[in-house]
């Protein structure tokens, strides 16, 4: 299954960046979801920067259906290797991540671009189960839970840039 999501902030791609990878920024994402528990860490890796998260929803976010393949919550972990910045401040960065025990894998990217006044930020998932039965459900289950968690980051952002929080 694949996810494309994008927003446009109003700021430029070095604040976005310097927003999207802070620590703090992350675990209000986190808080706002009320999930039940999460970690969020950033490291410099030479000339990338790897922000590793892992979260787990709640149990009652959790269907019937999911919880025999999934348990009663669900955990889902991601790495973002961001890269160096090119022309203008633009960067991308690759996604790798998993859920459901290993039985989901993501795969994707994510970039940051000036466009104008304003900097976009595009999301490009794939979400792939290898349990064959239940597949298309998890996958389903794990892309909502992910656009959830997008939605609620690019509003948060839009919160941070704007300085009402």
């Amino acid at each position: 299954m694949d996810l494309r999501l994008s927003t446009s902030y109003a700021a430029s791609p070095e604040e976005v960046f310097a927003i999207i990878t802070d620590r703090t920024f992350q675990e209000q994402v986190y808080e706002r979801l009320r999930v039940s528990t999460y970690e969020v860490s950033t490291l410099d890796s030479g000339e990338d920067v790897v922000l590793r998260l892992r979260w787990e929803t709640r149990s009652d976010d959790v269907s019937t259906d999911v919880r025999r393949f999934a348990g009663e919550k669900l955990v889902l972990a991601q790495t973002k290797i961001w890269h160096p910045a090119h022309d203008h401040g633009a960067r991308e960065a690759d996604i790798d991540g998993e859920a459901v025990g290993g039985r989901i894998k993501l795969t994707g990217h994510t970039s940051i671009i000036p466009t104008g006044d304003a900097t976009t930020q595009t999301f490009d998932l794939h979400i792939v189960a290898s349990t064959p039965t239940a597949g298309p459900h998890l996958e389903a289950v794990v892309t909502e839970a992910i656009r959830i968690r997008l939605e609620t980051k690019f509003e948060l952002a839009w919160s941070w840039i704007a300085g009402s929080l």
